[in-house]
């Protein structure tokens, strides 16, 4: 019994340096051994029941934010709902008279966004030129190119697709002989953003064939289309959502 608990070390193995004897200890009843047992078999058993961490998400880049505008310059990114009156017809048959127009501007397209060149992107826009006085209405609708400028300016070119209440030829005195239903609508503006809102622009507008440019000849003509056109000077003003 006084070597209850107690393990002596054969003698062949002192030479290897084990020279004391190996003691278990009490611990309330419980040998140390046992109890370090029952807590390895505790934490085996709790791994066990424990649910395998989720995967983590795959990663995605976030997409770059739009370029916020620069203090100062005009910002293209809005839409805008403007309203101008032009000269009608300068230098040609239905000078004299002038035109109302209501126009909508979309902002530039989402594309190329935080690039240099998305300067180069398009803004759709379409609008009326209504004469107020029964000569050449027209409807157009197209692309716009803003530029914003230092101080507060702008400079837009656009280039649409337009159709017209007009003649196309053999048109009597004062009017103009237009030579296709559908025409070209060309022309530009320079703007000042007057407030965060509101802007004002002078613009210039050109409609008619492309005869003289593309060489287009409209069927039924007996000979190469007329190419008069309209070229209106006018004044807009502008608000931006």
């Amino acid at each position: 019994m006084g070597n209850a608990g107690r393990i002596t070390i054969p003698p062949a193995l002192r030479g290897y340096g084990v020279t004391r004897l190996l003691q278990w200890r009490w611990v309330r009843g419980v040998p140390v051994v046992g109890l370090a047992l029952s807590c390895a078999a505790g934490l085996a058993n709790g791994a066990d029941l424990a649910p395998a961490p989720p995967p983590p998400p795959p990663f995605v880049a976030p997409a770059p934010p739009p370029p916020q505008p620069v203090p100062g310059l005009y910002d293209p990114y809005r839409i805008e709902v403007r309203l101008g009156g032009f000269l009608h017809g300068v230098g040609g048959n239905e000078k004299g008279t002038y035109d109302l127009n209501p126009e909508i501007v979309f902002a530039r397209l989402p594309l190329y966004q935080g690039q240099w060149w998305n300067v180069f992107v398009p803004r759709p826009h379409v609008g009326v030129l209504a004469n107020l006085e029964g000569r050449t209405s027209a409807v157009y609708a197209g692309a716009l190119w803003s530029f914003p400028l230092p101080y507060r300016t702008f400079f837009e070119l656009f280039v649409d697709g337009a159709v017209h209440d007009g003649y196309r030829q053999f048109a009597p005195l004062g009017r103009t002989g237009l030579g296709c239903p559908a025409l070209f609508h060309v022309g530009g503006s320079l703007g000042y953003a007057i407030t965060e809102h509101w802007t004002a622009m002078l613009t210039f507008d050109h409609l008619s064939n492309g005869h003289v440019i593309f060489g287009i000849n409209c069927a039924g003509n007996v000979g190469p289309t007329p190419n008069p056109g309209f070229n209106n000077y006018g004044a807009k003003v502008g608000y931006a959502f």
